[in-house]
């Protein structure tokens, strides 16, 4: 009698459990080196100066309530967003560029993390991977996942309380209902009360859909609001009871930037079909797969089940809530981007329509491909680009690019080979093409960025001016107006003048011995008639950046020698 033998079924379950580990690890270093890779590489830019010049103002006074910038009141956005970055500065034993940025990038794979838990908890690992994927290599997800801001902590808080709630939709337990509600709390300390609106719009659409509206609709679900609300309340009570000199009301400027903001827009007025532009462009390159997912889920409403149907849902409910708002921005409406990702996902595992879904992945093999091409012919642009822009680049950067293009272009080609051979030809382009995704992103944000900021002039500009005003007190120093980055490379011990406060400008220029003038060239007009009664010289100018054409953003810096004759009619 033969033996036969039998591989233990937990053997099995082992090998796959292993497997499956091995793959996760691999895909999340791989998330991470794009996310973290090269972070601090880049000087502040637009308004990351103001997080950093926050939190560099907190950490110099002890305040953590009352957020300033160069000492004047900022209280536009809640508390959290400054305390995470607070928090890691003794941790790194310095606040910088990176420490400033680290909390986006946390939260960006917090985004990743919970939407992978969302595809495998409603669909399979199939869509978890296909869409975590997608949503890393979208060139608005890893932007903003690299800029200190707001705006992804406020979407990893969303997703956090999405899961949640995903988790333990079935639940009618108080404490299911009062973890819903904290994480949104929490969230809305980042950004603001979209990380309150967003959630529950996203859990209704899953209720209609569900037929769970009365199911949740009780007491426990109230009170637990409730709490919420209380806790929510807390940090900004206590800013109001101890800011005795503090101009700013916390629960006001919550109140102004996202009540008021959207209903009756004071700035950030766009038309309202902005979004139609905006969304497109956050999720580039995957345009082709965008439209695909869109008409099959119209075409294919009715054969869809409720997990589809409500990812395309919400996906609709937050393009209709931003749009609603009078105040519209591209990255207001990031929190729309893991739920197409995971339509995405669903689509292209189960379609509707499988031409169409062959039609957008050869669509999109097709731009990426020509994106690698294009990459690879950049050495032959280099005359045009020196003589179009008056532009050098950097030596090691127009290499980088083309090998960028090389890889992403021989790793479509390969996979497509593979699947041919395997009779998955559609599965094997798909593959290739996400593979050449990735090494385009990584190229860009972690080698090609950090060599075009070697044009970037206010870094330098203000560094080389930090050493000329070292022996300078702050008060002998003064801005144009209060520019954020300015004063956070600047690191002064109390704050510099501000000019664009008029209480300020007779006292600046009256003030005897030397003085430095940091301003605009487009701030000068009103400043000039002052200047031109007082002995100064131009000691320091930015250039202006290759590809940018308005001098009248350069910053320039004047030495002065006072006190001036402003009483003069000159």
């Amino acid at each position: 009698m033969q033996r036969q033998n039998r591989v233990p079924q937990h053997s099995n379950e082992n090998g796959m459990a292993d497997r499956n580990a091995a793959i996760a690890t691999l895909f999340f270093v791989l998330a991470a080196f794009l996310l973290f890779f090269n972070l601090g590489c880049k000087a502040l830019w637009g308004s990351e100066g103001r997080w950093a010049e926050v939190v560099r103002q907190m950490l110099l006074t002890h305040d953590f309530f009352h957020p300033q910038i160069n000492g004047e009141p900022y209280f536009d956005k809640p508390l959290f967003t400054y305390w995470v970055i607070a928090a890691l500065v003794p941790l790194f034993q310095q606040l910088d560029e990176m420490v400033a940025r680290l909390p986006s990038a946390i939260s960006g794979l917090t985004v990743l993390i919970c939407t992978f838990f969302l595809g495998n908890k409603l669909w399979n690992k199939k869509v978890a991977y296909l869409s975590v994927t997608l949503l890393l290599t979208s060139f608005g997800f890893v932007f903003w996942s690299r800029t200190a801001s707001a705006d992804m902590e406020n979407l990893a808080f969303i997703m956090l309380a999405i899961s949640w709630y995903i988790h333990r939709r079935d639940r009618t337990d108080f404490v299911s209902y009062l973890v819903f509600y904290v994480i949104c709390a929490l969230g809305a300390h980042f950004k603001g009360l979209t990380a309150v609106a967003v959630p529950i719009l996203v859990a209704l659409c899953d209720m209609f859909l569900q037929k769970r509206l009365r199911h949740h609709a009780n007491m426990k679900n109230l009170f637990a609001l409730v709490i919420a609300v209380v806790i929510y309340l807390i940090p900004f009570l206590y800013a109001s009871l101890t800011g005795h000199n503090y101009h700013q009301h916390g629960l006001y400027m919550v109140f102004r930037e996202n009540i008021l903001r959207f209903f009756k827009a004071f700035d950030h007025r766009e038309p309202f079909y902005i979004y139609l532009y905006y969304v497109p462009f956050l999720m580039v390159p995957w345009l082709f797969l965008l439209l695909g997912f869109t008409l099959d889920r119209f075409r294919a409403w009715r054969q869809l089940d409720n997990n589809d149907k409500w990812v395309a849902l919400s996906s609709l409910a937050i393009f209709v809530l931003f749009t609603l708002s009078t105040s519209r921005r591209s990255y207001y409406i990031l929190p729309i981007l893991p739920f197409l990702a995971l339509g995405i996902a669903t689509f292209l595992t189960n379609p509707g329509s499988k031409r169409l879904r062959d039609f957008s992945i050869y669509s999109q093999a097709v731009l990426v491909l020509a994106i690698c091409f294009l990459a690879l012919y950049v050495p032959f642009m280099l005359p045009s680009i020196e003589s179009m822009w008056n532009y050098v680049p950097p030596p090691a950067l127009v290499p980088t690019v083309a090998i960028t293009g090389i890889i992403g272009a021989a790793a479509m080609i390969i996979c497509l080979v593979v699947g041919c051979f395997w009779k998955k030809r559609c599965e094997g382009l798909l593959a290739g093409t996400m593979i050449a995704v990735y090494v385009l992103m990584s190229g860009f944000f972690g080698f090609e960025e950090c060599l075009l900021e070697l044009n970037r002039p206010m870094k330098p500009f203000i560094m080389k001016l930090k050493k000329i005003i070292s022996d300078l007190p702050p008060e002998s120093i003064a801005m144009s107006k209060n520019m954020a980055s300015v004063s956070f490379y600047l690191h002064q011990p109390r704050p510099i003048v501000n000019l664009d406060r008029p209480e300020n400008v007779e006292e600046f220029f009256k003030r005897p011995g030397k003085k430095i003038l940091i301003a605009r060239r487009e701030d000068l007009k009103h400043l000039r008639p002052l200047m031109d009664r007082c002995k100064k010289r131009q000691i320091l100018a930015s250039p202006t950046a290759p590809w940018s054409k308005r001098n009248d953003k350069r910053l320039v810096a004047f030495e002065i020698h006072g006190p001036c004759n402003l009483n003069d009619s000159h």
